[in-house]
């Protein structure tokens, strides 16, 4: 009975794992698609971009900041309107 008990309290840990691990990929994954995005339009709108923005931009770890800046992208004229320079 007790070790029934064990075997299913592991199981229910292990997907409980599972389910967090595969959450934290799909945030990763969604940063990581939004660093890209952006990088592309801002190539697009302002031309070659400097290491220093490039590298401001691959620390954005939070998804709130990264569409607000796919948005400010749309009517910024420089990179400075933009925050990121």
């Amino acid at each position: 009975m007790l070790e029934e008990t064990l075997i299913e309290w592991g199981e229910k840990i292990r997907k409980e794992a599972h389910k967090e691990a595969r959450l934290e990929g799909r945030k990763e994954g969604q940063i990581l698609g939004l660093r890209r995005v952006l990088l592309q339009q801002m190539s697009l709108r302002f031309g070659r971009l400097p290491k220093d923005v490039r590298s401001r931009v691959e620390q954005i770890t939070s998804t709130q900041e990264l569409e607000k800046l796919t948005r400010k992208i749309l009517s910024a004229k420089s990179l400075e309107e933009m925050g990121l320079s």
